[in-house]
C-alpha cells in the first residue's frame, strides 16, 4: 500500500508519482487540471511522501506521519485557501512567507498547498515569488489551480507544471465495483461525480453524503410557491450547517491530537495559532463547498432534463430516470431549464465571492420557482 494507491487509475497522478522517487525533485509544483483531477488528493500525496518515515519519496500510507498528513493534521503539512475571493497578499505574508523560513517542527519537509492559487491577487502572487525561487532546503510548495491563465508567468515558471486529467467514469466505475460497491451504485456515483474519483469514493462510502444528495435532488418537486421557495433555502442553509459541525467534531480531535503530539516546547504557539486560523477558514469553506455541492446538484437535474429530451445518453442522475421523464414530458420550455441551470450556476458563483448566503440562495430558488412553475410541470410529482 502507498498513499498514491486511492488515485490509481488517473495516469497523470501517476506519472507524477514516479517524479517524487526521483533523487533529487522539484522544491515549487504547479498542479493543472480541472474540477474532478484530484489535485488535492494529489499534493496531499506528494507531502506524504516527502515526510514518510517508512518509505521516503513514496509514501507508505501506514506511519505516523503519512496518516497524519492524509488527515490534515501534521503541523508541518499548510493547507492555504482563499479567505473570501481571493488569496490577499496579507495571508500569504502571515502564513506562507513567515512560515516558509523555520524549520520543519517534526518532519523532514515543511509543505504549503496553495489550494485554488489562482485566487490570489496580483499582489499575493508577487509576494510569493521570491520564497519560490529561492525556498529552503527542507520546503516544499505545491500549488493548485483550473485556470493556469489567472496566474502570473512569473509563477509558472518557478514551479515544476503538471497537467493533470479526470479519470474516466468506466475506470471509475471499476474501481468502486472492486472495492466492494454494487456495480449499479458504483456507476450512478462515477457518472455523478463527472471523474472526480475522491467524490466518487466519497459518495459511495458515506450515508450522510448519499443522504444530502437525495435531498438536494428532491428540491425541484418542493419548489411549488415562493414561500415554498423560502421555506426550502432555509432547510438548504440548514442542512450546510449541520456539515459545519460534523466538521468541527473532526476539529476538536485534530486539536486535541496537535497537543498531545507538541507538548511544550519551541514553536508550539505558532502551530497552535496556525491551526486555529486554519480551522476558522476551512469551516467557512465546508459551508461554501456544502452549499456549492447543493446548486451543483440541482443544476445537474435541470440539465439531466434537457439530455432526456435529447436521447438520454448524457444523464447523470440514472436514479432519477422516472421524474426525469415526466419533467421531459412537462410543458417546460428548453430555454427555461436551461436558464435554470444558469441560474445554479450564477449563484454558486456569487458564494465563492462571499456574497451573503441566505440571500443567495433565497434568490436562487424564488427565480427557479418562477422558471419551473408547477402549472407546467404536466405528470411531475409533487
Amino acid at each position: 500500500m502507498t498513499v498514491w494507491d486511492p488515485l490509481r487509475g488517473n495516469s497523470s497522478i501517476e506519472g507524477l508519482a514516479q517524479q517524487l522517487r526521483a533523487p533529487e525533485i522539484a522544491h515549487s509544483w504547479l498542479l493543472l487540471g480541472p474540477s474532478g483531477s484530484d489535485k488535492g488528493a494529489a499534493a496531499t500525496a506528494m507531502a506524504a511522501a516527502v515526510n514518510c518515515e517508512e518509505a521516503p519519496g513514496v509514501g507508505c500510507g501506514e506511519c505516523t506521519s503519512c496518516l497524519r498528513i492524509l488527515r490534515h493534521r501534521h503541523p508541518d503539512v499548510h493547507h492555504i485557501a482563499p479567505e473570501g475571493t481571493f488569496i490577499l497578499v496579507d495571508q500569504i505574508r502571515d502564513t506562507v512567507i513567515s512560515e516558509a523560513t523555520r524549520s520543519p517542527f517534526e518532519g523532514k519537509s515543511k509543505v504549503f498547498i496553495l489550494e485554488e492559487a489562482d485566487r490570489m491577487n496580483p499582489a499575493a502572487q508577487n509576494a510569493l515569488l521570491k520564497t519560490l525561487e529561492e525556498p529552503g532546503a527542507a520546503t516544499m510548495f505545491v500549488l493548485l489551480s483550473a485556470r493556469e491563465e489567472e496566474l502570473l508567468d512569473t509563477i509558472r515558471s518557478r514551479c515544476r507544471v503538471v497537467h493533470l486529467r479526470r479519470v474516466p467514469e468506466e475506470h471509475i466505475a471499476r474501481v468502486l465495483t472492486d472495492e466492494g460497491i454494487a456495480p449499479e451504485r458504483a456507476l450512478l456515483a462515477a457518472r455523478v461525480c463527472e471523474g472526480d474519483l475522491h467524490r466518487a469514493r466519497s459518495l459511495t462510502s458515506s450515508d450522510g453524503v448519499w443522504e444530502r444528495r437525495a435531498f438536494w435532488l428532491s428540491v425541484p418537486r418542493r419548489l411549488v410557491s415562493p414561500v415554498d421557495a423560502l421555506d426550502i433555502a432555509a432547510e438548504v442553509i440548514s442542512e450546510a450547517k449541520e456539515v459545519v459541525k460534523e466538521r468541527e467534531g473532526h476539529q476538536k480531535t485534530e486539536v486535541s491530537e496537535l497537543a498531545e503530539a507538541l507538548g511544550e516546547g519551541r514553536g508550539t504557539a505558532t502551530a497552535r495559532n496556525a491551526l486555529t486560523k486554519r480551522h476558522k477558514r476551512e469551516l467557512r469553506r465546508v459551508e461554501e463547498a456544502a452549499l456549492a455541492e447543493a446548486l451543483d446538484t440541482l443544476g445537474s437535474f435541470y440539465r439531466d432534463v434537457l439530455a432526456l429530451r435529447r436521447g438520454g445518453e448524457a444523464v447523470a442522475n440514472l436514479d432519477q430516470m422516472d421524474e426525469l421523464q415526466s419533467w421531459a414530458a412537462a410543458d417546460v420550455s428548453d430555454l427555461a431549464l436551461l436558464a435554470a441551470v444558469e441560474r445554479c450556476v450564477v449563484a454558486r458563483s456569487s458564494l465563492s465571492k462571499n456574497a451573503n448566503v441566505a440571500l443567495t440562495i433565497e434568490t436562487a430558488l424564488l427565480e427557479l420557482t418562477r422558471l419551473t412553475p408547477p402549472g407546467a410541470r404536466v405528470g411531475t410529482t409533487l
